[in-house]
């Protein structure tokens, strides 16, 4: 008989090489199967483990893509995306971060953001080079620099210093093999922002070791400070030429399910970024990006009414989890995640998210899959309504109290 990957003799060169023996499965996923299983066995579950928004996309967005299709939009799409979807991130883009953006010579529609990460890191990263990620950070980042053969260098991001990366720790960090620092702000599992001070104090950094920055945004318009969008490093003087922003539909549309995003960067990078490109997805499928397109360019009250709620949800989650003893949290100015530290509770953070999920019915994510640092915390998306955010709070301070 045939060996295959299932038989434990077959293993030819390279299967199962240094990459992949260093990229976990996901955790989060993991979290979602025992969820399914739960829920399928009659329980009650807080769904507090998803990280996208419960709202619908909007009706008109859904429509472009639905007229799109019976107008027989359903044929291969350029590998930078439809002209129309490129100029709207171009401009969108121009809006958020204050520098001009031609989208159609400096924009890449991807198949999500992941692959505008990945497809990055393939472009620039030669096996060795490092990469700075924070740590704790969505472990993507981390994973895809494995994969394209570098060496990812983690940062510690702190609960003392809102869990967003300092300048000074980053400095520290950087070699002569030092190719890219990747930014996450607002941040995935923390909700922390990079402030405008500490951008700027990055990009001295960046511009002085001469590297790539990879600074993800997608959910910068999901914002509680001031202004409508959270800082970017792409708005520093001198930072456009070297800085790729990572963005998309899924967060602040609720479009997760449509799988597109998008890079933008100098046409330079963006040209290498389009060779890489041409070999993964190849391109995203026509209807979709008619309805995308409408997304960014159309009235945006859609985006101000969600993250409204989010900000609804965001007070009554703060105010829930403080009132339990022995739980601290820092304050998140974007997403919609929390990150309490639950270090006073004599468990791992895996243990905790287990006993929460099995014992009350609340899903969350342990820390831990996060990074090291991320141990001892527990992620917490506020992605569901208000009235099961509160019976949430509730049902979490009966959890701990049993705990006592």
């Amino acid at each position: 008989m045939a060996s295959s990957f299932s038989d434990p003799a077959f293993n030819p060169k390279g299967a199962m090489d240094l990459r992949l023996q260093t990229v976990p499965f996901s955790g989060i996923r993991k979290v979602f199967d025992k969820v399914k299983e739960l829920e399928s066995s009659g329980r009650d579950v807080i769904h507090w483990q998803i990280g996208r928004p419960d709202f619908d996309t909007p009706a008109h967005i859904k429509q472009a893509a639905v007229d799109a299709l019976q107008r027989g939009e359903v044929h291969y799409a350029p590998n930078l995306g439809t002209p129309e979807l490129r100029r709207a991130i171009g401009a969108r883009t121009t809006l958020d971060t204050g520098i001009v953006v031609n989208g159609e010579k400096q924009a890449v529609v991807m198949a999500r953001a992941n692959e505008g990460i990945m497809v990055s890191m393939l472009a620039f990263i030669d096996p060795g080079d490092e990469v700075i990620v924070a740590n704790p950070n969505w472990h993507h980042y981390k994973s895809c620099v494995f994969l394209a053969g570098g060496v990812p260098v983690e940062v510690e991001a702190t609960e003392a210093n809102g869990f967003s990366l300092d300048p000074a720790d980053v400095e520290r960090k950087i070699t002569s093999r030092t190719k890219m620092i990747c930014i996450t702000s607002p941040g995935n599992p923390t909700g922390c922002i990079q402030s405008k001070e500490s951008l700027e104090a990055l990009a001295k950094i960046a511009i002085r070791h001469n590297l790539i920055v990879l600074s993800d945004e997608i959910y910068a318009r999901i914002y509680y400070g001031n202004g409508p969008v959270a800082p970017s490093i792409y708005s520093v003087p001198g930072m456009a030429e070297r800085t790729i922003i990572i963005n998309g539909f899924s967060k602040t549309y609720a479009m997760d399910g449509w799988r597109l995003g998008w890079t933008v960067a100098s046409e330079q990078v963006t040209r290498a970024l389009f060779k890489v490109r041409q070999y993964t997805t190849v391109c995203v499928n026509t209807f979709i990006q008619h309805g995308a397109a409408v997304a960014l360019t159309a009235d945006q009250s859609c985006v101000d009414e969600m993250v409204g709620e989010f900000a609804k949800r965001r007070t009554i989650m703060l105010n829930g989890l403080r009132a339990i003893r022995g739980l601290s949290v820092a304050e998140p100015l974007g997403a919609f995640y929390l990150f309490p530290n639950i270090k006073l509770f004599g468990k791992s953070s895996s243990e905790l998210a287990d006993y929460l999920l099995n014992e009350h019915g609340i899903a969350t994510v342990s820390g831990s899959v996060f990074g090291d640092t991320g141990e001892g915390y527990l992620r917490i998306a506020y992605s569901c309504s208000a009235p099961e955010c509160e019976r949430g709070v509730v049902k979490l301070a009966a959890a701990f109290e049993a705990i006592r």
